[in-house]
């Protein structure tokens, strides 16, 4: 289906669903949480839908920041979820300019925007009682915690293997608002690193992905890439170890390294790396996923 198609298909969904119904369906979108929306079989409308709802409080100022938030995690989840389920970006972005111009042409004093308004503020109380949402993608997705405690936990971590060493990657910290990008791994029968890197694409060189539709892109070749060393090392507390581990080594990386990623496309997967003294690399493979929805919902603060 084209892309004028699909806009018009929604934009006379839209229309005939009416704002009531909309109300009930981002309610429950947002009730549902992260990973609701890819089995959705209305997926375009329910991004429609989140899109506008967004657009009319940027015009009629409708939520409190906290409400915004929860609002724009779960359109940056819906997004996530169409770009995997194989639409184009191109695509995305027609729904989302469908949505921001019925938003424009909708009174501030409609009466069922009001409504929406309402059940939107309801549908808020749930999400922001949640303390832990996992956030899918083709892989393992980030699992994402929101509690407060003495030590330092993974308030939002994607967990993978190199041979048999696990490996997690996010970040960590003994509260949701005072966290930093850590990688850690259990080393298992061989030396230690002496330095660990994420490895990504660099948008100066290489400004788009290869992405086919429905697939996940891997890090390009090296004159695309991009690398972002560790700014240090030491023993990772067991409070961030795996389960089954006794030690391990944390690596700290820079705040902008979360940063870079997400400026990357949900599809894209990413490197981490760790370089051994004889010249040697493992290598972790990861994924963006719904990294920026992720750390949206977790910036909305602790949970006790």
């Amino acid at each position: 289906m084209s892309i004028v198609l699909r806009a018009r298909v929604v934009s006379a969904s839209l229309q005939v669903l009416g704002l009531r119904r909309m109300a009930s369906m981002i309610a429950l979108g947002l009730l549902l949480g992260a990973g609701a929306a890819q089995a959705d079989s209305h997926l375009e409308q329910t991004y429609a839908e989140r899109a506008f709802v967004l657009a009319a409080h940027q015009r009629c100022d409708l939520f409190g920041e906290a409400v915004t938030q929860a609002l724009g995690a779960a359109l940056m989840q819906t997004r996530g979820a169409l770009l995997r389920a194989g639409y184009e970006t191109a695509q995305v972005s027609a729904l989302a300019r469908q949505s921001h111009t019925r938003a424009g042409t909708t009174a501030c004093a409609d009466p069922a925007l009001a409504q929406v308004t309402g059940r939107v503020e309801n549908a808020f109380g749930l999400w922001a009682r949640a303390v832990r949402i996992n956030f899918p993608a083709h892989g393992e997705g980030w699992a994402v915690d929101r509690f407060r405690g003495a030590n330092p936990g993974w308030r939002l971590a994607q967990s993978a293997r190199v041979g048999a060493s696990p490996v997690r990657f996010g970040l960590a910290g003994r509260s949701p608002d005072a966290v930093e990008p850590v990688a850690v791994v259990s080393f298992v029968g061989r030396s230690r690193p002496y330095a660990a890197r994420i490895v990504m694409r660099d948008s100066t060189v290489v400004p788009r992905p290869l992405i086919g539709r429905g697939s996940v892109a891997d890090v390009p070749p090296p004159s695309g890439r991009k690398q972002v060393f560790a700014a240090r090392q030491g023993a990772a507390p067991k409070s961030l170890l795996a389960a089954d581990r006794k030690q391990g080594e944390a690596w700290t990386f820079d705040a902008g390294a979360l940063t870079a990623l997400e400026q990357l496309d949900p599809r894209e997967t990413f490197w981490i790396e760790f370089l051994f003294r004889d010249d040697t690399v493992a290598r972790v493979r990861m994924e963006v996923g719904d990294l920026t929805a992720a750390r949206t919902f977790l910036a909305m603060g602790p949970v006790s």
